[in-house]
């Protein structure tokens, strides 16, 4: 399924959380695509003197990813300064707020999933990534498809705490591409940071471009081409299939 970026559904959010004004979120998945594995999947607008308050998650974790500007970032009770390219993760127990103390727009991605793994203690994940130190991995065609492309890691291992298994910004040089595969018990998102490409919708081929969301659900299958003169980059997010598990 794609949803133009003219149709993704954009909410004003005043007071959120107890935070200062207004911030503006757009829907990259609305409730029924979690399939029982999380609740959030958003890129949040928060422009200058405008904020996310504190809160703790119970019985969930979220993950920001900073894609432009600065802010304050109150990490447990901690406040450190934030930029474009950092990751931060606050598990369920732990609490986070965010504020944009600059005179530009502070944008993120940020995701909530649910904890399926609540033997572990969870805190010691608790993190701030710094641009530049994320986890990079090279992509030789992958799925059969054309070219090396490489993915940086926003979460790994138990940062999905039971509910997924990928969150990364991918990027396909020109020419490159991931090729057609079936997700089976999981489904897979992608929102275009960057650049435009083809997009194999379950056999249906559509060109997509910056701020498209595509979404390929259980038992369904897709594939992505870099078509342009420029990097594709794009957020790639699994997330399992918890409803058909719990049936």
């Amino acid at each position: 399924m794609l949803v133009r970026q003219a149709n993704v559904r954009i909410e004003e959010r005043k007071n959120l959380m107890g935070g200062k004004n207004s911030v503006f979120s757009s829907y990259l998945l609305e409730m029924p695509q979690f399939t029982g594995a999380g609740r959030l999947f958003h890129k949040i607008v928060i422009p200058p003197k405008c904020s996310v308050g504190y809160h703790i998650h119970t019985n969930d974790s979220e993950a920001y990813y900073v894609l432009e500007g600065k802010g304050l970032y109150n990490d447990n009770g901690t406040v450190v300064e934030v930029s474009a390219g950092d990751l931060t993760f606050t598990p369920d127990g732990c609490g986070h707020g965010l504020e944009n103390n600059s005179d530009e727009n502070l944008v993120i991605l940020a995701a909530v999933l649910f904890n399926f793994e609540k033997d572990k203690d969870l805190s010691s994940l608790r993190k701030i990534k710094k641009a530049g130190t994320l986890t990079r991995i090279e992509m030789v065609e992958p799925f059969n498809g054309k070219g090396k492309s490489h993915a940086d890691k926003l979460m790994e291992g138990d940062e999905f705490t039971g509910a997924g298994r990928l969150y990364n910004i991918v990027t396909f040089p020109p020419k490159c591409s991931i090729g057609y595969h079936q997700h089976i018990g999981e489904s897979e998102t992608y929102y275009v940071l960057k650049g435009k490409g083809m997009f194999n919708d379950d056999g249906e081929m559509k060109e997509v471009g910056v701020g498209d969301v595509m979404y390929t659900g259980p038992g369904f299958s897709h594939g992505l081409e870099n078509i342009g003169d420029e990097d594709l980059v794009i957020a790639a997010f699994i997330i399992f299939d918890k409803d058909s598990e719990n049936k």
